[in-house]
Parts: structure tokens; sequence; C-alpha cells
């Protein structure tokens, strides 16, 4: 790698406010929320799909970034799941000051060491993790620039032959599943206005040179295809929709096959570092 990969980022004024808008977002959600998954997603299911497909590529003993760890959530359950150690960090300091509330109770071994941070200037150094993940924090940035600027943030503090494991929302699953929906005249899912879903293409060919993809698990297609589609058609006059609901905790359950497609929003990526 050339020393011009690693340069510092300096984000444009626009990019900044973009930001600061996402934080105070992220802050509202903490304390309205505080030690609850709804910070980050209200749909608890799709939330402990996350966390089994990233513990099934930790290994007992890992250093591991926990890169946008928000209130912790995620990042206790992980922690519980694995004897491993976890560098945590967040953007937003509400978030992280609910984590840092609950760590002497969830744990008591200070196993996970939480900080402040951006995942556009990571305050490591390079080459230290056995593993990396996000887990839907690309999508809270800016544009594609700023997502590139972040993975070779996450490139540069990875060791060299190990995983970046990148849980992450992409166009293309939100397009199939917008497919199906419009069979039965549904009203296509929308991203938030505080969210930039990943294009598949685009983004392979853009890692191209840094990592190698492993894999990916589109663990999210049959829950989609359930709880965003057959779901809806469940549903009576005036009953509200809701994320747990029998239909949803069935699915949940299913486990992906070749079989499975790609009606999944949230998708993971495990890359190796080149």
């Amino acid at each position: 790698m050339t020393k011009q990969l690693y340069t510092k980022t300096v984000l444009t004024a626009k990019e900044l406010e973009f930001m600061q808008k996402n934080q105070s977002h992220w802050d509202n959600n903490a304390k309205k929320f505080t030690t609850s998954h709804e910070v980050s997603w209200g749909d608890i299911n799709l939330v402990n799909m996350e966390i089994n497909n990233i513990v099934n590529y930790v290994t007992d003993g890992n250093l591991v970034l926990d890169a946008g760890c928000s209130n912790g959530y995620s990042t206790f359950r992980i922690n519980e799941k694995c004897d491993i150690n976890i560098n945590a960090f967040d953007y937003s300091k509400k978030s992280l000051n609910s984590a840092i509330k609950q760590q002497s109770q969830k744990d008591p071994d200070r196993k996970i060491k939480f900080s402040t941070g951006n995942v556009l200037d990571i305050s490591h150094e390079n080459n230290i993790f056995d593993v990396v993940y996000t887990i839907r924090v690309l999508i809270n940035l800016p544009n594609w620039n700023t997502q590139k600027m972040a993975i070779i943030e996450l490139h540069r503090v990875l060791k060299k032959g190990q995983c970046y494991l990148m849980s992450e929302a992409f166009n293309g699953g939100l397009d199939n599943i917008n497919s199906l929906r419009a069979l039965a005249n549904m009203e296509p899912l929308k991203t938030h206005d505080f969210n930039l879903y990943l294009n598949e293409s685009e983004l392979e060919t853009f890692i191209q040179p840094y990592f190698e993809i492993i894999e990916i698990k589109n663990f999210s297609s049959i829950y989609y295809a359930a709880s965003r589609f057959l779901r809806y058609l469940t549903l009576v006059e005036g009953e509200k929709d809701s994320f747990v609901n029998e239909i949803n905790n069935m699915f949940a359950k299913i486990p992906i096959t070749k079989n499975s497609g790609d009606f999944g929003i949230q998708k993971l990526y495990v890359l190796r570092k080149k």
C-alpha cells in the first residue's frame, strides 16, 4: 500500500454538517431509548441475526474493534458469546455514556474498552486488530466518498490476513424486496434521510486492491421476504404493524440456504485484508 492510502480525512463543510446532524439524531435516540436495542434499530429479530452472524467469524482470544458501538447493546452481547477483548467507540457521546453506565453490570471483567471516536479518523495504530466490524455504521456517513474513507481507515487498523466484518444495508436487497412488494401494490420501503445504503457492485469494485471477499452472507433475505412482504399480506384493517409478531419471530429462526435469494437489505460481507 502506498503512503497516500492512509492520508488523514478532511471533511467539507457540507459533510461536517451532515455528521453533526446525524450525531444529534443518535443522541436523541440515546436519550429516548437508553439501554435498549431501539437506540439503533427497533427490529430485535434483525439485531439478533446481526449479532449471531458476527460471532461466527470471531475466535476466542481475538482483539476486536467495534467501530460504531452505539449504546453497546450488540457489543455486550458479542462479548458474552466470545472470550475476546473489544475496543469499541462511537460518534454519539450520549450513546457511549449509556454503554459505559452499563459496563459494571454487563462486563465486570472490563474486557471492553469504550471511547468516543470517529470511523473516519480511528485513534489506533496500524495493523493491530484481529477482527474489525461495523454494524450499520457506514450507512450513516454522508456520501460514497466518506464511506470509502471509512473502509480505508478500517483496513489500516486491521492486521494483514484478518477479517473486516461489514454488516451494512445495501441497495440491491432494497430493490429486490421492493419489486416483491410491488406485486401486491405495497408502498416501497424507503431509506431514512440519515442513511445512505451501499451499492454492492460499487463496493466490490472499490475494495479489490484492499480486501479479498471471503463470503457474502444474505442472512436477512428470508426474514425480509417474510417481515416486509408476507406479514403485510396478513394485516387486517386497522391493525398496526410491529417488528415482534408470530410471522417475524418464526422466519427469523429459519437458516438461509443457496435458494434464499437476495431480498434482505442487511448483508454481511466477510472481507480478508490483503
